[in-house]
């Protein structure tokens, strides 16, 4: 009971850095937005441009908040981060992350969030290094050399294939 009057430090988002190319040049001026959702109640939501080099920054997210405390809460963010272009959008990351504190896994992938446009739209996997059982997952155009899996959903069988 004592916990609900009791604040959290809830983590939402940690500091997104990329830079963003077109068929290896930079884009110059594209907007990105990120939208933050916190179990269905607590929305933030801000925006960028990237610069002269194709690069962009948001700053790290948190709030404070009685939720953790309730006992009938299932505590996780939704991130979307987005990217507008010469009248197309393109998502570049999109992931739900469970609990209330930052994960250095999840913050390595946004502190290097690098796209070029032509890239397809994949579903992915990193691992979770302190619950190795549990991966993470996301969506989007970026790409990482290490700890990057892709995967794609067969509609016509049950299960996934790998590339």
């Amino acid at each position: 009971m004592f916990g609900l009057l009791k604040t959290y430090d809830v983590h939402m988002c940690s500091e997104v850095k990329g830079q963003i190319f077109l068929n290896g040049k930079p884009v110059v001026g594209a907007k990105i937005t990120r939208k933050l959702n916190y179990i269905h109640k607590f929305v933030e939501n801000d925006e960028t441009q990237t610069d002269e080099n194709g690069n962009f920054y948001m700053p790290e997210v948190n709030l404070s908040s009685k939720k953790p405390g309730d006992m009938f809460v299932h505590n996780f963010t939704e991130q979307q981060i987005a990217l507008f272009y010469e009248g197309q959008s393109y998502l570049l990351w999109r992931s739900s992350v469970i609990g209330i504190e930052e994960y250095p896994e999840v913050k390595e992938k946004l502190a290097t969030l690098n796209a070029d446009l032509s890239s397809k739209e994949v579903d992915f996997t990193f691992p979770n290094k302190r619950n190795r059982n549990l991966e993470f997952d996301g969506t989007g155009i970026c790409r990482w050399e290490t700890d990057f899996d892709m995967y794609e959903l067969n509609d016509d069988e049950e299960g996934f294939f790998n590339f």
